[in-house]
């Protein structure tokens, strides 16, 4: 179990990795709706936005959200309630809105240095790296 502080430290972070293990055992299990997420790096492992995990958790409500992370610990549980899939799908729609609401922004400002650099964000949320101009 996590520390508090060590929670913290992650919480803080603007992405978690999951490893490449974890996401073939979860593609197994609930489907390709896992590559939704977040960015897969070339070495299988996938980077999800931290923020869009904490919306997930939220819109699943406790008791849910509990239950999904009982049934994703427990490769053998199969859950009539299906909240580990779907805790999956509400982290990829998070990931979802967030993009959305980047490139509005984006719109938004017009030919300004704010632009650039929410273009630059853009492009790091889609391809998961940042490139130089």
């Amino acid at each position: 179990m996590l520390t508090f502080k060590q929670f913290l430290n992650e919480l803080a972070q603007q992405d978690i990795v999951i490893s490449r293990e974890e996401i073939e055992e979860m593609r197994s299990r609930f489907g390709d709706k896992v590559l939704q997420m977040g960015h897969l790096n070339e070495e299988g492992s996938m980077n999800v936005p931290v923020d869009c995990l904490i919306e997930a958790a939220r819109s699943l409500g406790a008791h849910t959200f509990s239950e999904a992370a009982e049934t994703i610990n427990n490769e053998h549980m199969v859950s009539m309630l299906q909240s580990g899939e779907a805790l999956v799908e509400q982290v990829g729609e998070a990931r979802e809105r967030k993009l959305r609401q980047m490139i509005r922004s984006f719109q938004r400002e017009g030919g300004t240095e704010a632009s650039h650099h929410q273009w630059k964000q853009i492009e790091k949320e889609v391809f998961g790296v940042e490139y130089k101009d």
